[in-house]
Parts: C-alpha cells; structure tokens; sequence
C-alpha cells in the first residue's frame, strides 16, 4: 500500500485568503494588500474578474526605491501575461510547474476553467503539503511495519539496531528501548549477520523456530542498512504434528464407523449431513445425488435430531424406513470447553433389524411417547387453567369433603401446613392443590423428597452453594431448592426423614426467612410457604428423639389428617372410574368400564398402598383389557384374595430374617440411633434401611 500524491489537489492546497487589483490602482493598495496577506504576488484582474497579470513584491520594492508616490498607479510594474495553474490540478503537476517556474514570482495565481481567479499557490502551500505527505507516508509505514506478523529488525552498514517491530519484541521477549543501537549479534548472538542478502536461512534461537531472511536497504543503488526478517515456525510445527494426529483420528474413526453393524449420520448444528457410514447409504440408497451436504431432515423423517443439536441432550424416536420400523438413537457431540460445552452437531445412530425385539422397542416407543404428550398435555392443563384444583380431587366420603373445605380455606393463607396419612392417600395432590387455589399460584412450587436425598448433599441441594465450595462444584455456583421457590411454595415431603442437622437450618428459615449457601458469606433472604408431608408419627419421632420438637410446633400450625382408603370405601370405584378415563387418554386404550365381580373384588381388598395402589392395579388392568369392559382376570392376583396374603415363613427363613434384624439393631446401637449413620455402616440407602425396620417392626 503506498500514499497516493494524486489524491492531493490544488484546490485542498491553496490559499483562499487573497485579495486583488486591477489596472489603474495606486501602489497604496497594493501596499496595503502586501503587508496584510504575506504574499509575494497580487494577482491583477480585468472588469470581468479575468487573469490579466500580476504584480510582484520584488516590483513593488523597486517602485518605492525609484520614488514613485503612493497614489501613482500600478500599471508600469505589472507583469502581463503571467504564469498561472489550474484549479484542478494535481500535486504532481504543480510539482512540475514550481520547477519550471523557478519562479521569478514566488507566489502563482489558480484560476478555475474560465479564468477567474479562486486563490494562490506558492512555495509555502508546496511545502506544506510536501510536509503533510511526508509525515502520513511515515505514520502509513510504521503502522505497515508494527502490523506485521513476522519479526523484524532494522539495523545500519554496521549491523547496529535502528528499529525493532512488535512482534519481533514479543518473539524474542525484548525491549527496544534497551535494544537500540546494540549490535544484533549483542541481542541475538545466534544471527550470522554480514549485511548481504541472504534468504530462507534456518536458526533455533532459546525458545523459537524461525526462518530468516535478510534484506538490504537500498538508497539510489547504495546499501544504508539491512531489514533482518524472522518467520516463526514453530507454531507451524506443533500444527503439523497435530494435523498429523487428526487424520490418524480420523483414519481410526472412520474405520470405526465403517465397521459399525448400524446406520450412521454425522450432522453439524444445523442438520447438514457431514459424514454417513455403508450401513446407512444402504438405508438412503434411493437418491439419485450424493447425501452428504443435504440436510438430515429431508433423508430421515424425525423431529427429534433438531430438539438434540438445541438443548444438547440425547433423544430415542422411532422412524420409517425402507418399510421398516426403526428406532434411531441421537447423541450430541459437544466441545470440550467446560464452561461453554456447546452443541457443535449430531451422531444419529439407526438401529433396523427384522427381529422380535426391536419390534417389541418401537412398541414400547410409541406407548411410552403416547405418555409422554399427555402428561405434558395435563402439565399445560393445570398452568393455563384457572379451575379450582380441588375439584380433581374426587371424593364422596363425608369427612374427605370436609378435609378439602378445610384445605381449600386455608389454602388463601402463608402459614405452613403439615400433611400427615399413609403412604400413598394423596398429600402430594392435596399440597399441589393448596399451591395452585393460593395467592401464590402463578409462582414456583418445588417439591422436595426428603428421604431421596443423601444427607451428605441435603443442606447443598436445599440452600444451594457458593462458587468451588468443595471439589467437583459448579464454577458458578448452585441455587438451592428453597431460592427456586422463592415467592412460591416448597412442598418438603417424607419430612420426617430429615436428617437432624438439617432440622435446625429449616427451623433459622422459618423463623428468620433467611440462610447461607454452602461456603458463602452472604446471608440469601427468601419468603416461601412451607408444605410438610410424613407418614411418619412426628410425636412420636420427637419422644425418642429422632426429630426436633421446636421444628415439629413450626411445621405444624395446620395440620390436616388423610385418612386411608380403606376407611373411605365409598371412594374406591369413583376413583377407579377416573383412573379408568385418565389411562384411556394415556395408553390409547378403550376400557368401557368395570364388571360387577371386579367391583366387588377393589371393594373387599384393603388397599394398603392407598390410592397409588388402587391407580396402578387400574392401569395394569387397562394394559391387559385394552378395550371392552374390566373383569377379574385383569386384575392383580393378591387383590382377588381380598387382605393381602401373608404365607407362613419357613424356619429358615424365620432365622435369615432373625440374623438380619440383628444386624441392624447392631448398627443401630453403634450409631446411638442415628439411622443415616446406621445405613452408610450397612452400606444401603436410608429408604431401604427404612424399608427394612417397617419389615423387621423396627421402631
């Protein structure tokens, strides 16, 4: 890139501050115009405003030495016919006339097409401009030279440091200012510098690879100093060592897929088809034009690849293919980068087989998607409805009615709300329905499961956690369950398996509605509703020490009782009419209703599971029926039997369970009860140690 002088016009370069004259003015004038404009010439100009000569300083001076007075006319000194330049005029061409003119006149009028006088040019404005030139030409080169990257000196005959670039600096971690005027072999002694030209010459310096070229700088044929140029190679080397390792990958991975028994698609972000294995080409062997670069969707009919290359997590969906049913397995492929882990494109994996099994998958597929959209059907129900939720409630035992009035009262209420029944009678319902009837509906509700979480993890996944709090935590650190629900409600079920040293954290939230994320220092404020569930006899618990008492008079300011489905029996067949309906919708079945003899059988059993009992025996059944009416065959063995069987055990079997209740009483004892103590000795879960002492009476 060089400054181009053509862009310089006379008309950017000329002094517009001029006055003229014209024949018949007195020296006076003139005089007047030559002290206030500095000019060495006037130009003189006719009626019209026409060029028609000039007068000098140099002939005024020799007017006033002959003793001309001041009002005597100008007309003997004028210069006709005088050299003048054109308006339009480049740098060059006024160059050109400056040398010619030499000039007598220092100064040259500029004149436009017709000769009318627009300003004056002279050595001041030539100079100025050559100026201007000179110092953009510099400030254009130093920013050419510093922009460059490859390494450069400069040095003089003598090999003498006269300039150094940046990238040189960074290259060799050196200072001009403490480089200047050293010699270069002061600086890097590795250089074998003799001021001739040499190119393409490789030297190992401490740290860096380069090639080297040196260039002389040449002044009208004669050397005045030496461009020493480096190109560093290492950069180049590391990458072809790593192009080298990519297209070993790549020839393994290749070979990989090939040898893959199933279908394979590689698309990027946005569907394009990047790679496809033999085993799929055969599946799209109808195309007429090349599959790679076209799009996915257009060869394989699935909307899930789309839904997996957006959230990035992997998808199973069923396609048709080739007049086969096949189930198609899409796996993102994600970058390294921890903090970012983009989605960068898409494995699809086809797996089609005429065999029983993959047959028997699709089914499974289609069911388990046919649930899938109900489920999230009924979710976008319950957000967008506004109807009373307690009226899905279904109900017609008295006391029930009486327990959903209560619930549906207290519900426009903050106070916090205690849950207790059987496993399986509802709470879970009846906290969601007190959420939704409440001022708060259109807030958060997080339910939390009290005895699903480790307690190692409990306050973490309550409180959250602040950022690298301990190893393996999130950079950015945690929300906890309690700030999800901030302004909503937290539904905390199976209360009454929390772990103690958790009891007193939730007892500082309900009372001060304040906490601390793990490892932080900053106390979080949060205003929530707590709803509390447990089977559990919390009185009890707190006699024997196994759950605080000041916890327990927080939690429970209302406390409403779900009595069993056993002691509701009216409730039974609604319930299963209902449940009926609902997998119906799910399952794509068509059950018209119960028989009598089923009836008769869902009323003498005693439900010990509850509700949640009673619903999945309904949609066994419904799996079994598919359409038509319900009858005894459809039903669960043990419920045609009306209480649930209880065979009596073998005496070996009585002395297995002898040992194992033993065992955990052992436990129990090391650990002065402590049950989450006692399930990490036994190395099971706290639910399954919980299963155990129900099994064993274990209190």
């Amino acid at each position: 890139m060089v400054l181009e002088k053509d862009s310089w016009r006379i008309e950017d370069m000329m002094n517009k501050r001029i006055e003229v004259i014209h024949y018949g003015d007195p020296f006076r004038k003139a005089l007047e115009i030559f002290s206030k404009y500095k000019l060495d010439a006037i130009p003189v100009v006719n009626d019209e405003g026409l060029l028609t000569g000039v007068l000098s300083n140099s002939r005024l001076y020799k007017a006033l030495l002959a003793g001309v007075d001041l009002d005597d006319k100008c007309d003997p000194y004028i210069i006709d016919a005088p050299v003048y330049i054109n308006v339009g005029l480049n740098y060059d061409e006024l160059s050109l006339v400056m040398r010619l003119n030499k000039s007598s006149v220092g100064n040259v009028p500029v004149v436009d097409d017709d000769k009318k006088v627009v300003g004056i040019a002279g050595n001041k404005e030539y100079l100025r401009t050559s100026l201007n030139i000179v110092l953009k030409s510099y400030a254009l080169m130093e920013s050419i030279f510093q922009a460059m990257q490859e390494g450069i000196i400069t040095v003089d005959n003598n090999g003498y440091i006269l300039r150094i670039n940046q990238f040189a600096e960074k290259m060799f971690a050196i200072n001009f200012a403490e480089a200047k005027g050293k010699h270069i072999n002061e600086v890097l002694p590795e250089i074998i510098y003799d001021g001739k030209r040499s190119l393409g010459v490789r030297y190992n310096f401490k740290a860096v690879s380069a090639i080297v070229n040196q260039v002389p700088i040449l002044e009208k044929d004669i050397q005045v100093g030496t461009n020493v140029v480096f190109l560093d190679v290492s950069d180049a080397e590391d990458m072809g060592k790593e192009l080298q390792i990519v297209k070993d990958l790549h020839t393994t991975l290749n070979a990989v897929l090939s040898a893959s028994a199933f279908g394979i698609f590689v698309t990027d972000k946005n569907g394009e088809i990047k790679y496809i294995n033999k085993i799929a080409k055969q599946f799209v062997e109808n195309h007429s034009t090349s599959v790679k670069g076209q799009l996915i969707r257009e060869i394989l009919p699935t909307s899930s690849r789309s839904q997996v290359a957006e959230t990035g997590v992997s998808e199973v969906d069923i396609c048709h293919l080739n007049e086969k049913n096949c189930v198609v397995a899409h796996v993102p492929i994600k970058t390294d980068d921890s903090n970012n882990n983009e989605t960068v494109g898409v494995v699809s994996t086809i797996y089609c087989d005429d065999n029983k099994l993959l047959e028997e998958i699709a089914r499974k597929w289609f069911s388990l998607q046919q649930q899938v959209d109900y489920y999230r059907n009924q979710l976008d129900k319950q957000r967008n409805s506004t109807k009373d939720s307690f009226k899905h409630i279904v109900t017609k035992n008295d006391e029930f009615i009486q327990i959903k009035k209560e619930a549906k009262r207290i519900a426009k209420s903050t106070s916090t709300v205690l849950l207790t029944g059987e496993s399986g009678v509802g709470k879970d319902i009846f906290a969601r329905a007190i959420h939704a009837t409440g001022p708060r509906s259109k807030m958060p509700f997080v339910k939390v499961n009290c005895v699903a979480i480790p307690e190692t993890l409990f306050e973490s996944e309550l409180f959250g956690y602040a950022p690298g709090s301990f190893t393996g935590a999130s950079k950015k650190g945690k929300m906890g369950f309690f700030e999800q629900a901030n302004k909503g409600t937290i539904f905390l079920d199976e209360v009454g398996d929390m772990p103690l040293s958790i009891q007193v954290k939730i007892l500082q939230v309900l009372q001060d509605k304040q906490f601390v994320r793990v490892g932080g220092i900053n106390t979080q404020n949060v205003d929530v509703r707590i709803i509390a569930a447990t089977n559990r006899n919390l009185r009890e618990a707190v006699a024997k020490g196994a759950f605080r008492e000041d916890l327990y008079y927080r939690l429970n300011v209302i406390e409403l009782y779900l009595p069993p489905l056993r002691e509701r029996t009216e409730d039974i067949i609604p319930l299963a009419e209902a449940f009926i309906e609902k997998y119906n919708d799910i399952l794509g079945t068509a059950v018209t209703g119960m028989s009598t003899r089923v009836k008769q059988a869902l009323l003498q059993y005693s439900w010990p599971g509850n509700i949640r009992e009673l619903e999945n025996a309904v949609e066994r059944a419904a799996n079994y029926v598919w359409e038509g009416e319900m009858d005894l065959e459809h039903l669960p063995a043990h419920i045609l039997h009306g209480e649930r069987s209880n065979p009596k055990q073998s005496s070996y079997q009585v002395a297995i369970n002898d040992v194992n209740k033993e065992i955990i009483l052992d436990a129990l004892r090391k650990t002065k009860g402590n049950r989450s103590a006692a399930a990490r000795i036994l190395k099971i879960s706290r639910s399954a140690l919980y299963e155990k002492l129900s099994k064993y009476d274990i209190s």
